[in-house]
């Protein structure tokens, strides 16, 4: 019951709908869930041009996860489903047996009417010792909006201090370069920067993290709050 409580509480969180999850700060991905676990994980970023998140997934294996997810917007003052998506993770080295941890994310989206949205490959990186939590991401990302399409190459990142269970440090993210297609579909040029709190509890399986992500260059969504909650079970 208390795990049923704590994921009817995540996915309340996703219900403040906006515009398109990938107009403001990203969210960095982590080598989870292992292996027999479940996991739920809600991201969103706030601002103006904020976006929402909701994410379930399994560890299939020692190396492989696999996970669905659904973005939400609201349009006229009432909810409607964006997009869905489907995940795959393979953690192609533990972060718990070396210093440093490596996988490959893949991602498929379709749109709320079932067309084909984009597809994401990304690279994740994570170091964690007593006192250091060092984690990075590169995503090379293609998509599909309103008829236009573009390729760009995109990136996260961040480095925290301890100990556990409360870590805190800086978080940035951006648009680094549009490999091709439209501006629209595929900015580039877009950075953000700001301090990170988060709280892991290696007991309950709860993460909780907070960063306020200031808009250093370009055009996206404006400076503002990124919420994180993730719960293992």
């Amino acid at each position: 019951m208390m795990w049923r409580g704590w994921g009817w509480a995540i996915a309340a969180l996703a219900l403040p709908a906006a515009a398109h999850a990938q107009s403001g700060p990203e969210q960095i991905e982590q080598l989870e869930p292992g292996a027999g676990e479940w996991q739920l994980q809600y991201s969103g970023a706030y601002g103006g041009a904020d976006g929402h998140e909701l994410e379930i997934g399994r560890g299939v294996g020692r190396h492989w996860a696999l996970g669905v997810g659904a973005e939400v917007e609201a349009v006229d003052g009432h909810l409607q489903l964006d997009g869905l998506s489907a995940v795959a993770l393979l953690r192609l080295i533990e972060p718990d047996d070396r210093p440093v941890g490596l996988g490959m994310m893949g991602q498929v989206s379709v749109d709320r009417a079932g067309r084909y949205a984009g597809t994401e490959l990304r690279g994740i990186a994570e170091s964690r010792s007593t006192r250091w939590w060092l984690q990075a991401n590169v995503m090379f990302r293609h998509r599909r909006e309103e008829g236009e399409a573009g390729t760009s190459l995109d990136y996260v990142a961040s480095i925290q201090h301890g100990p556990a269970p409360l870590w805190y440090g800086i978080e940035v993210s951006g648009r680094a370069v549009r490999l091709a297609g439209d501006d629209d579909v595929a900015p580039a040029g877009q950075h953000y920067i700001g301090p990170s709190l988060t709280y892991r509890s290696a007991h309950s399986g709860l993460e909780l993290g907070l960063a306020w992500m200031a808009r250093v260059a370009g055009g996206g969504a404006p400076s503002g709050p990124r919420v994180f909650a993730q719960l293992d079970f």
